[in-house]
């Protein structure tokens, strides 16, 4: 597989459907990731499996705030100096990219890093969403280490962090990207091709330039057209009626209220916004959370809408997609469960709970 001038706008599409409303806004880095394939040719998307066992791999993105970064033009030369950084700790080249994130701008700028770099990007990362902090990486469930940390401005300025572990990793990279000015470009969880075909959440790429290239496809339907390639659920279609937002310590945080109908009866979601759409209530009883995906979907155009441009009045559809493996687990859910979000909330088994499902409504129409 490659992403090309004919498919990087699907995968930015899928990069922003699996964002669960968060990840900052793709549009940059697409615009950059296009600029860099036009001069640079494509990117080699290698599947995990197919890895030089001792090749070495460099999960890479963005580190702070996104609203800061969506106000940042990036040069493009921040690949290079994660690289050339990473190879002199390691005293051997980087042979592969990997996005730590999937989502949203994290899983456009290493698509431009590996054109202009002329490495391969792997087909996984550490997510297979959008999370908010470091140690919610399939890699650190594995028990890879996220130290040494590099940081870049792109501008030759480079910070290495070696810290005592993940948690503290985390803490000290958000201080750092606060001296780059709130942003900053990172490399972290660095490993072998061994390694990253079992610690990884693999096929991530390819996922997302199916699910864009699914959406794209589409004139109208557009929830139950992506309830249908995950194998989610149409939670509800209708109109915001309700939304509250408020920003400190780094989050995003409010709700969302859609109002919609189903089964003869008018219905109410309640949306839970921690810079992510983190968990879907109807009537106080639980039908969606972390860490299943829960995307909004505009039903005029059937674009994700993030979690910062949620309007009153706008008319959306909410589906609810099945979480990586990973993060199903006992162990997966402490990192990335609604305890570890502060929600008194149990995680909601789709399986089990598929009579919440719906096919379709006519809220709004």
């Amino acid at each position: 597989m490659q992403l090309d001038a004919d498919n990087i706008e699907a995968y930015a599409l899928g990069c922003a459907i699996l964002s669960a409303g968060g990840g900052g806004d793709p549009a940059i880095g697409l615009v950059a990731a296009r600029h860099t394939i036009a001069a640079h040719g494509p990117v080699t998307v290698v599947e995990a499996a197919d890895l030089d066992p001792d090749a070495l791999v460099m999960p890479c993105g963005l580190i702070g705030s996104p609203t800061v970064a969506q106000e940042r033009i990036w040069s493009g030369a921040e690949g290079a100096q994660l690289a050339g950084s990473v190879a002199g700790l390691r005293g051997t080249p980087v042979d592969v990219l990997m996005c730590y994130e999937i989502a949203g701008a994290n899983g456009l700028l290493p698509v431009l890093w590996a054109a202009r770099l002329g490495t391969p990007l792997l087909d996984a990362d550490g997510m297979g969403r959008a999370f908010p902090e470091m140690q919610q990486q399939a890699m650190h469930v594995a028990g890879v280490p996220a130290s040494p940390v590099v940081l870049t401005d792109g501008r030759g300025n480079v910070i290495v962090v070696e810290a005592a572990d993940n948690l503290a990793a985390e803490r000290l990279a958000r201080g750092c990207a606060a001296s780059f000015g709130g942003v900053c470009a990172g490399a972290l969880y660095v490993m072998a091709g061994r390694v990253a075909a079992t610690a990884t959440i693999t096929g991530s790429v390819s996922t997302a330039a199916r699910l864009g290239a699914a959406m794209r496809e589409r004139s109208s339907a557009w929830p139950a057209a992506l309830a249908g390639e995950t194998g989610g659920r149409v939670l509800i279609e209708g109109r915001i009626t309700e939304i509250q937002r408020h920003s400190g310590a780094g989050f995003t945080r409010g709700h969302a209220v859609v109002d919609g109908s189903g089964g003869g009866r008018r219905r109410r979601l309640r949306l839970e916004l921690q810079n992510e759409v983190l968990a879907a209530l109807e009537d106080g009883e639980v039908v969606a959370t972390v860490p299943d995906v829960i995307a909004v979907l505009g039903l005029v155009d059937g674009r994700p809408v993030g979690t910062e441009r949620l309007q009153y009045g706008q008319r959306v559809g909410v589906v609810a997609l099945p979480a990586p493996e990973v993060w199903r687990s006992e162990q997966g859910l402490r990192v990335v469960g609604p305890h570890a979000f502060g929600y008194e909330l149990d995680y909601v088994d789709p399986a089990a709970d598929a009579r919440h499902g719906i096919e379709a409504t006519d809220a709004g129409r």
